[in-house]
């Protein structure tokens, strides 16, 4: 077994104390235990595992790169929060290192995926990953909906604005410097924003306008850092119904918000008339761009060619992909909601038996753990106390310790409000007694998520699903419940018109 570290420090966890050497140590003490062969060891100091974006954790992103590429059998992390302190990142990873075998032990949690049983678990996990994240993040989504409802934004402010009291949005007018032409200048966002429209209602393109922003020195805001304006940004900057008074409803539309106009009504109703005109032909969406239940595994039992999904103005319907390019097959096409009917009654009788559940449980149980809530308030509100005792030493200065202190309560703010751990594991012990709760519960996306991590493909014939081909790792919790049936695939239900 050709075994791989990653170990990470962060700058702060440096100054603490914490040791890469240490984590080494516990890596080679395993792999002799195990008479695992060290293939290499990727140490990242310094970065932070609080983000999501993984290109700012370079080492993160070479170790799981030669992972997929199998350049190695199993990843060994010391502690769970050393490879991320995000779940959603955490399990996206599972389930990429799954889908290549490779396995995954971290050392503090006793989280083993090197076995057959671990790998199946991981797969397990990967799979189901979209709906745990989407119960568990429903709390949140009660937030956003009660700040809706008292006429607030949610999420990242746009450019130009910026928390005023009791939260409220007002204009930017910070001091920013930046150097154009190797001199020194001053810009405040809001004076860019109305620049911006200002430009817009004289007729002046998206293009145009992000070359005048960018040419004074202004930047764009928001999650991914100052970064030169294109005209994407300016177009989704001047479409944004913010700057007149308005927030997102969550469905699509607009509400009237707490905070004041930021443009003049007259001038941004200008700007959309200017940019109407200029606009030669309107974009059209294709109806049948989004994921549903079964894109991607429906087969033509006829042709084996995939088959693809249409929504016109009413119910989805899927077509053979070798009969839309040639006569050849004469497979026809029907509504989606007809094969997932058929599909549900595979997966009333599929059961994980109760000893795999529990392990499940467990397994599940430490995950959850080690990304607890109230553990992370804990370590983010020891830190606050710690920047302020460096401060009051003297070890830092007061523009440091402001910063800092400020920082640490953005993250004490963002913590998800998240429902208690025996809540979690009771809905997802329901899931796993009964797929087909899981199934009826979740969006298509996620039943798309759900059926490709149980099936290779779910074969169509006539108007009907007439056999499906499950996956390598549940294959054999399928042999349990259709002992006797073909090996090749799941069940095959003839016509009564055809030989049986």
């Amino acid at each position: 077994m050709r075994v791989a570290l990653y170990a990470r420090v962060s700058s702060e966890e440096q100054v603490e104390g914490y040791s890469i050497d240490a984590q080494r140590r516990a890596f080679q003490t395993l792999c002799e235990g195990r008479r695992w062969t060290p293939f290499r060891e990727y140490i990242e100091e310094g970065k932070s595992a609080r983000t999501e974006d993984i290109g700012k954790r370079p080492v993160f992103r070479q170790a799981m790169a030669a992972g997929l590429a199998h350049e190695y059998d199993v990843l060994v992390v010391h502690k769970i929060d050393r490879f991320s302190r995000k779940l959603r990142v955490t399990l996206e990873y599972f389930d990429r290192l799954s889908k290549a075998q490779v396995g995954f032990v971290s050392i503090v949690e006793q989280i083993d995926f090197s076995t057959p049983w671990g790998k199946f678990n991981l797969s397990v996990l990967g799979g189901l990953a979209e709906l745990y994240s989407d119960n568990l993040s429903q709390e949140t989504k009660k937030g956003w909906h009660e700040r809706r409802a008292q006429g607030l934004y949610c999420g990242t402010l746009p450019f130009g604005a910026i928390k005023g009291d009791a939260g409220i949005p007002v204009p930017d007018m910070q001091d920013r410097r930046v150097t154009i032409d190797g001199k020194e200048a001053t810009v405040r966002n809001y004076e860019g924003l109305t620049m911006a429209f200002n430009l817009a209602a004289e007729g002046k393109s998206d293009r145009d306008i992000a070359i005048a922003l960018n040419s004074v020195g202004y930047r764009t805001t928001g999650t991914h850092g100052p970064r030169l304006f294109s005209k994407d940004t300016v177009k989704d900057m001047l479409n944004n119904r913010f700057y007149v008074g308005f927030i997102p409803n969550g469905d699509g539309g607009w509400i009237r918000a707490k905070h004041e106009p930021f443009i003049d009504p007259r001038v941004f109703e200008e700007a959309q008339k200017m940019r109407a005109q200029r606009t030669r032909k309107p974009q059209t969406i294709r109806s049948d761009a989004r994921v549903y239940s079964l894109s991607g595994i429906a087969r033509c039992f006829e042709c084996h060619s995939t088959l693809r999904t249409f929504k016109g103005r009413g119910r989805v319907r899927l077509a053979c992909n070798g009969r839309i390019k040639s006569d050849k097959c004469s497979q026809p096409s029907t509504f989606l909601d007809i094969y997932e009917r058929q599909l549900v009654e595979y997966l009333r009788v599929f059961n994980i038996p109760e000893d795999y559940r529990g392990r499940l449980l467990e397994v599940h149980k430490k995950l959850q753990s080690a990304y607890d809530v109230d553990l992370q308030r804990s370590a983010l509100e020891a830190r606050l106390k710690r920047v302020k005792e460096m401060y009051e030493w003297g070890h830092k200065t007061k523009a440091e310790y402001q910063a800092d202190y400020a920082a640490i309560k953005r993250e004490l703010q963002q913590l998800p409000q998240e429902p208690n751990n025996a809540q979690v594991l009771e809905r997802l012990a329901l899931f796993l007694r009964d797929i087909v709760v899981a199934w009826e519960t979740a969006t298509q996306e996620q039943r798309n998520r759900l059926a490709t991590c149980l099936f290779e493909a779910v074969w169509i014939k006539d108007k009907k699903v007439v056999a499906v081909t499950p996956q390598p790792d549940f294959k054999p919790f399928f042999d349990l419940q259709y002992e006797g049936l073909s090996h090749g695939v799941l069940h095959w239900r003839p016509r009564g018109d055809l030989n049986p």
